[in-house]
């Protein structure tokens, strides 16, 4: 909803979100920080993204070929 009133959010934010919601219906989401592998210009950028499994589903970007996973944090469904 929010999208769709006020824009989207930050990737770090949007991701966090979208963690903590998934976690609250039940699902095994995984959260993600990952570092450009090549970036185009120092310094390296960092993402965050959103995993269900072994797959990424907060974002379209290629994150697992162009970022080396720095963090991930452990699945806690609540219940």
């Amino acid at each position: 909803m929010q999208r769709l009133t006020v824009g989207f959010l930050d990737p770090l934010e949007d991701a966090l979100y979208l963690t903590v919601a998934l976690r609250l219906l039940g699902f095994h989401a995984t959260f993600h920080l990952g570092r450009e592998l090549a970036p185009l210009a120092p310094p390296a950028g960092v993402y965050a993204w959103v995993e269900c499994g072994t797959r990424v589903v907060s974002t379209s970007l290629p994150v697992l070929e162009d970022y080396v996973r720095v963090h991930a944090a452990p699945c806690e469904v609540p219940g």
